[in-house]
């Protein structure tokens, strides 16, 4: 199906364009969820994703990107400011990124660095008590009983085939863009 297209105008001075994915039916639940974690993070979860690096740094099409994965509810949210007459150049090259992740073109740094932020962030929770609260009630919400400790061991052994099988489940369901009213 085709994806639901929002505008809005107000006055602002930069764009934001967001898309919406759904997962593919892939939550927290499911066995392949580190691998859907992790397809996240190097597709736009970290400085060193594909949203960053390229579509922010290498090209700059966007003030911001970033990619969010809501665990419960399967779905992937893509974050942007541009400028207004980025809007097609943008959304262009955020959708051709989650193709490179979907084709498995990832780089051992890339997946490796993703690897170590979210296996890091998983370990600091240990090391304090409001981050510890807040994973645990998260996982009581879910019904999980994984350790961050666990959660951890399982991204460890996440390959880049199943970080791309992750990704190729993932649909594009809306896009929103705020332009200014004199865009």
């Amino acid at each position: 199906p085709e994806p639901i297209l929002v505008g809005e105008a107000l006055d602002v001075t930069q764009g934001k364009l967001s898309l919406g994915f759904r997962t593919g039916g892939q939550t927290c639940w499911e066995k392949s969820f580190p691998a859907l974690y992790l397809a996240v993070a190097v597709y736009g979860g970290t400085t060193l994703s594909k949203l960053f690096m390229n579509v922010r740094e290498k090209l700059s099409l966007c003030y911001y990107a970033s990619a969010t994965l809501e665990k419960m509810k399967g779905l992937v949210l893509v974050s942007s400011g541009i400028e207004f007459d980025k809007y097609q150049t943008a959304k262009d090259e955020i959708l051709a990124q989650l193709e490179a992740v979907k084709r498995g073109e990832i780089e051992t740094w890339e997946l490796e660095g993703s690897r170590r932020t979210l296996v890091g962030a998983c370990m600091a929770t240990l090391d304090d008590q409001s981050r510890q609260e807040e994973f645990w009630l998260g996982q009581a919400a879910a019904g999980l009983e994984e350790s961050p400790e666990a959660f951890a061991a399982r991204l460890e052994g996440v390959t880049r085939e199943q970080v791309a099988a992750a990704a190729q489940r993932l649909e594009l369901d809306t896009i929103y863009f705020l332009k200014g009213k004199e865009a």
